[in-house]
């Protein structure tokens, strides 16, 4: 009934975990439990979309589309299960007699800070962080962490005590009160967030009979993929359901879970362990270390005072961190043009990206013909000229919105709606000659105002008398969004736009329409006019606050990978070469590591457990990145390494030793700038 399966990165967990799938179709074949097999009654739940794509794919290739399970990652299932079950939590007087709202992280954030802003004022939770912001985001993240742990809040005090943080007394009294204050605003005017959907469920869900009655009538069998990577509270679910004598079947790692400090808890699934039949998948041998135990191997590495490196490990050193992103982009260049190996084999990774890297990459390589994918790149929406364009836009439309409304705001936005017929040139006479700033009301003028209005051709004065009469036709009485879709409809959309041009157009209606509804959910806030609704609205977008959301890549890049370390395990990608960029970085010693505030604490064994030694150890920390990492390149590793940094200080990072012997050992290494040498482009 309870099945364990064990093993490191790619070592087939979930290849396995579809056949026991597989294996339980066909005996449920001609018994009594076929009548009631039903896509709903078979739950497969992973940790991330790109997982759920790829089960999805497997049981495909493995049993052929007739057999389609219910497929969720966790916050899916567990919002799909609050929705459900809404009436009883209704019955149980936990939330109000109304139709749910969510609440996007960047509007919980807004109103969180609205409904603590006596404490915030006083400078209360000072200890969490002086920025304000950043203090809000800390409380919401407590508050998410207990619920991922199934912590009473009433129980966060004793919790803080015990582990001694560096926090007054009555800091952590507001805290707790302030957590309070915000689950019985938002369960009173049923918003959910995540962390509200997580308590829900947690609290209330889970302890209901009646709902834990449904889970036997409903769910025949449970396949759960990558459960080190799950709140401890899915490890009751799944101790529920086992109890409830539904069949489960679990893969696990033991080391290198991706999302410790963001709510994980691998500790919290071991006696499960203990109740099943455990199956111990061989580690993965198609590696840069060969068939040696890739776990002895870094352990060795990094113990050893001067370790012997792999003939597969290479350096690419150089003295700027400019010179490095050349460097790499020559090595790139070359293997791909000689045909040593394709772009999608090839991954580019850091603890950390900034924009100089990600420039740099992408437009030498797309020099050199070579495509470069940036893996869920997350921008603010404020970066695209197209968003801004709309913003300027509704300074015209809705009084009062327009303060500091610029010239050359006006100038991009005529471009931007009228490429073809508005040049930059005539599009900065119009704003400078044409537009009349107004804080309540600003104004585009006849281009005829302009006593040399000639100077602007004949196809730029028409374009834009066109656009004067289209835009005084829209109205104030609008939603903002019919105002936005109709703009887009007739100046952004028959521009053709790329999938990634066009994801901030979309984040943008998304959105705003939520942002709006909120408004109209509150019945004390849908008086608020829409100016100040849409101050408010611009105000977060021109902070960088809301970000363009892109769809996930549910298929292998084509193209040269560029990720984060974390975004890379958490997609669970292998490649044939990597490239580790800024390797002397300091950034390396903590593994890449995410972490929430103070996110060890609300671990279940607490910080004697494996888990919470990953905060304590950094050669652990280190050691666990290594193992996951480098069984996900299989031919060739590059340690790229810059002797100064971006901001021009010396770099000493964890690998700088490993660089200092790749370059000693190998002639063949890049070094001080120098281009790649042939022995590299040799490689088999």
């Amino acid at each position: 009934m309870l099945q364990w399966i064990s093993g490191g990165s790619r070592s087939g967990k979930t290849y396995a975990l579809i056949q026991h799938f597989g294996q339980w179709i066909k005996k449920a074949q001609g018994t009594p439990a076929a009548l009631t097999l039903g896509q709903k009654s078979l739950l497969f739940l992973t940790d991330t979309v790109e997982g759920r794509w790829v089960i999805q794919k497997e049981i495909e290739q493995q049993l052929g589309s007739g057999h389609t399970p219910y497929i969720a990652t966790l916050l899916g299932f567990m919002q799909d299960e609050v929705e459900l079950f809404w009436p009883l939590l209704v019955q149980a007087k936990v939330v109000a007699p109304r139709l749910p709202l969510h609440l996007k992280p960047e509007t919980e954030l807004l109103w969180a800070q609205r409904l603590w802003r006596p404490w915030l004022e006083k400078n209360t939770f000072a200890p969490l962080s002086e920025n304000h912001n950043r203090a809000t985001r800390h409380l919401l993240d407590i508050f998410e962490l207990a619920a991922f742990a199934r912590l009473s809040l009433n129980d966060l005090p004793q919790l803080m005590n015990e582990h001694q943080l560096d926090i007054p007394s009555a800091t952590v009294g507001a805290i707790a009160s302030a957590l309070d204050q915000w689950q019985a605003w938002c369960t009173g005017h049923s918003l959910l967030t995540y962390g509200i959907t997580t308590a829900l469920f947690g609290h209330v869900l889970l302890n209901h009979p009646q709902y834990q009655a449904s889970l036997k009538q409903r769910f025949q069998c449970l396949f759960a993929d990558n459960t080190h990577n799950y709140p401890a509270v899915m490890a009751d679910l799944l101790e529920l359901c086992h109890q409830q004598t539904i069949a489960i079947t679990l893969t696990h790692q033991p080391i290198g879970a991706v999302r410790v400090g963001l709510g994980a808890d691998p500790d919290a699934f071991l006696n499960l362990k203990q109740q099943a039949r455990v199956i111990d998948l061989p580690a993965c041998g198609n590696t840069i270390f060969g068939t040696a135990d890739l776990r002895l191997s870094i352990q060795e590495l990094l113990t050893t005072p001067q370790p012997s490196l792999p003939s597969t490990i290479e350096a690419i050193q150089t003295t700027s961190r400019m010179q490095l992103l050349q460097e790499v982009v020559e090595t790139i260049a070359k293997s791909i043009h000689r045909g040593i190996i394709q772009p999608t084999e090839i991954a580019i990774l850091a603890p950390g990206l900034d924009s100089i890297a990600r420039y740099v990459l992408s437009t030498e390589l797309k020099k050199r013909g070579i495509p470069l994918v940036i893996w869920n790149e997350q921008r603010p929406l404020i970066q695209s000229p197209f968003v801004r364009a709309l913003l300027t836009l509704l300074s015209f439309v809705y009084p009062d919105i327009g303060i500091g409304l610029e010239a050359t705001t006006v100038a991009e936005m005529l471009t931007i709606f009228q490429p073809r017929d508005i040049d930059p040139v005539r599009a900065g006479l119009l704003a400078n000659y044409c537009f009349q700033p107004d804080p309540r009301q600003p104004k585009l003028l006849p281009a005829t105002c302009y006593s040399h209005w000639d100077r602007f051709g004949y196809r730029a004065t028409e374009a834009y008398s066109q656009f004067c009469n289209w835009l005084g036709g829209l109205s104030a009485q609008q939603v903002p969004t019919d105002v936005l879709d109709a703009a887009i409809q007739r100046y952004i959309w028959p521009q053709n736009l790329t999938a990634s041009e066009l994801a901030p157009l979309r984040s943008l209606l998304e959105g705003i329409a939520t942002y709006w509804q909120v408004y109209d959910h509150l019945a004390e806030h849908r008086a608020t006019p829409i100016a100040e609704r849409l101050r408010e609205w611009i105000s977060l977008l021109r902070q960088g606050t809301v970000t363009a959301d892109p769809t996930p890549l549910l298929w292998q890049p084509q193209g040269v990978l560029l990720a984060t370390t974390f975004q890379y395990r958490s997609a669970q990608l292998a490649h044939r070469w990597h490239f580790w960029l800024d390797a002397g970085s300091p950034r390396w010693q903590d593994g890449g590591l995410q972490c929430l505030w103070q996110a060890p604490i609300f671990l279940r064994r607490g910080t004697a457990s494996p888990s919470a030694r990953l905060w304590q150890l950094e050669s652990e920390r280190l050691e666990h990145l290594l193992v996951d990492l480098c069984s996900r390149v299989s031919d060739r590793l590059y340690l790229c390494h810059s002797d100064l940094a971006a901001n021009g200080r010396e770099q000493e990072g964890p690998f700088s030793p490993w660089v200092d012997l790749a370059v000693g050992d190998r002639p063949q290494a890049v070094t001080n700038g120098t281009m790649i040498n042939n022995a590299v482009c040799s490689t088999p």
